[in-house]
């Protein structure tokens, strides 16, 4: 679906706007306050529907669409998220849109990274929201300080 319409994102008006927030690791508790308002007033685009988050989102009459479809007609994760990217920026032309991913937008979202190369090339404005992640509760659970001498985070590009 995105991938198509994306020559066409420098002609487009893009009145609406792009943000990206994260549903934090898990609990709804998590959620920022500033996120929650920001799903509560805007058009919802979830990376994915399986989130323990999601079950608030709809006790508050929350609506929203997942894209977990793509996940099901693609044959790589890279097409996938490549769809994903491409849709979320199509939907804000004429709207405000929040797009959700689980976690933190931060922390290994492939979506959120073509998301930014995406608007930057194409010179569209996009905010991003931080949340809580995985990492969070982890640092917590193992009790540490990540800025000390004995965290050593690595990431492979």
């Amino acid at each position: 679906m995105g991938t198509e319409h994306k020559a066409g994102f420098e002609n487009s008006r893009m009145k609406g706007a792009r943000t990206i927030v994260g549903l934090g690791p898990g609990a709804a508790g998590h959620l920022s306050l500033e996120t929650l308002k920001l799903l509560e007033e805007r058009f919802v685009i979830l990376r994915t529907e399986i989130h323990p988050t999601v079950a608030e989102l709809k006790r508050r009459g929350i609506s929203y669409i997942s894209c977990d479809t793509w996940y099901e007609k693609e044959a790589t994760f890279e097409d996938v998220y490549d769809n994903i990217s491409s849709f979320v920026i199509e939907q804000a032309e004429d709207k405000d849109v929040v797009y959700a991913v689980p976690g933190s937008p931060l922390v290994a979202e492939r979506t959120v990274t073509m998301l930014r190369e995406k608007t930057k090339r194409y010179n569209i404005p996009l905010t991003i929201k931080p949340a809580m992640s995985f990492l969070d509760l982890a640092y917590v659970d193992l009790e540490i300080d990540p800025s000390g001498s004995d965290v050593a985070i690595l990431y492979e590009f």
